[in-house]
């Protein structure tokens, strides 16, 4: 069994800003500009220790055990990338952002909101610009020796995409780089929004009613799997009433049902391939068959129409593929005749309150795979789940001071 272990880790998100506009450019010479701009990232990050930890097209997600490395990483790679000359007078520019907070470590996997966190805070970014969380800001303090010819900026307070709690970000300026840039990708909250977060300590009975109200709203079709199972697990996190609220800020006051998409009660793959995937309702029952063909389901994004989904899938000479967010109570049984029937990823205890899915599989000569996918895992590819969940090993993260 993966040994799982819990620790506060620095990361750092790039992502090159209008790659579309910077194709259209460069044409033929796109892939050899974007394969040097990940070399110079590359640089940047092992010489300060930094460990790579996935890479989706010109992104990058890397870890480090300090948050001063992380800073003087994204500096240096920020001027490599201002002094290269690249082709037909193009410019590649590259938004970064940082953020430390505690994650779970299971295997070469890091589980927790402070991945999601660096994430939003990259995204609200401009390209060549690098934005602080406020955790990261507090950790360099004892570092200004070695940070003295950088400052921080304030930018205020802004609330990121999936994240009801707002939190105050900074720019990194620093000589040789570009100081000025538009306003952030993301809303800025002023005081009386803030206030908001002030509340009374909140009790069990209070916490009880909110994931109430959110399991109506998930009902309702206005929170999918992956997003309800996100609110509870910030449910029992919350210490004041002003939390609990905040989980509910974008949910009307009563949760009464609206308008949706009729439910996909039967899927099918017939000498063929089929995927269900993105926002889709998943009825209380439903039933899947593959006949020498393949089907994914991702209930990743589905709306459930209550607290209970049962799925049936049979299976003949094929293949099916589930993917559940991890946290989601998953019942999983049946009968396989000549093939497998196996589950990826960690089995996380559900806390209370979250939707059970109930699935049956029953293969002749066919294959099942349940595939659990870390919250952190946004927008990953059914193929980048499945690659990453099946590889053995990566690099260790290395130790910080007083580590072995």
């Amino acid at each position: 069994m993966t040994e799982q272990t819990s620790e506060t880790l620095t990361f750092l998100f790039t992502d090159v800003e209008s790659s579309t506009e910077l194709l259209r450019q460069l044409g033929g010479r796109y892939p050899v500009a974007i394969e040097r701009q990940q070399e110079l990232l590359r640089d940047a990050f092992a010489a300060q220790r930094g460990v790579v930890v996935d890479t989706q097209g010109d992104a990058f997600f890397v870890a480090f055990a300090r948050p001063r490395n992380a800073v003087l990483a994204a500096v240096a790679a920020q001027k490599s990338l201002r002094s290269e000359p690249w082709p037909d007078g193009a410019e590649v520019r590259v938004r970064m952002g940082i953020h430390t907070g505690p994650v779970e470590l299971a295997g070469d996997r890091y589980v927790g909101l402070a991945v999601h966190r660096a994430a939003r805070i990259c995204a609200a970014g401009h390209g060549g610009q690098v934005l602080l969380s406020e955790a990261t800001r507090a950790m360099l303090e004892d570092d200004e020796h070695e940070l003295r010819e950088l400052r921080l900026r304030d930018l205020g307070s802004h609330r990121l995409k999936d994240f009801h709690r707002p939190i105050r970000i900074f720019q990194l300026v620093a000589a040789q780089l570009p100081e000025d840039f538009p306003a952030l990708r993301a809303p800025k909250q002023t005081a009386s929004a803030l206030e908001t977060e002030v509340g009374a300590r909140a009790s069990d009975a209070e916490r009880d009613q909110t994931l109430s109200v959110l399991r109506e709203h998930a009902a309702a079709g206005r929170l999918t799997l992956e997003e309800f199972s996100e609110r509870t697990e910030r449910v029992y996190a919350a210490r004041t009433t002003g939390e609990l609220e905040l989980l509910g800020a974008d949910l009307p006051a009563t949760p009464e049902e609206r308008a949706r998409p009729r439910p996909k009660r039967l899927t099918l793959a017939v000498l063929g391939n089929t995927q269900r995937t993105g926002r889709w309702r998943l009825p209380r029952f439903s039933t899947g068959l593959v006949l020498l063909g393949d089907a994914d389901l991702d209930l990743r994004q589905a709306e459930l129409e209550g607290g209970v989904a049962s799925i049936t899938v049979w299976v003949l000479f094929g293949n099916v593929d589930l993917y559940v967010p991890e946290g989601v109570e998953v019942d999983l049984g049946g009968v396989s005749i000549f093939g497998h029937r196996r589950e990826w990823g960690r089995d996380v205890p559900p806390l209370p309150g979250t939707p059970l899915v109930r699935i049956r599989i029953f293969s002749l000569f066919g294959t099942a795979d349940l595939w659990r996918v870390p919250a952190a895992w946004i927008g990953r590819s059914f193929g980048q789940v499945i690659k990453a969940l099946r590889r053995d090993a990566e690099p260790e993260l290395p130790a910080g001071p007083g580590g072995s």
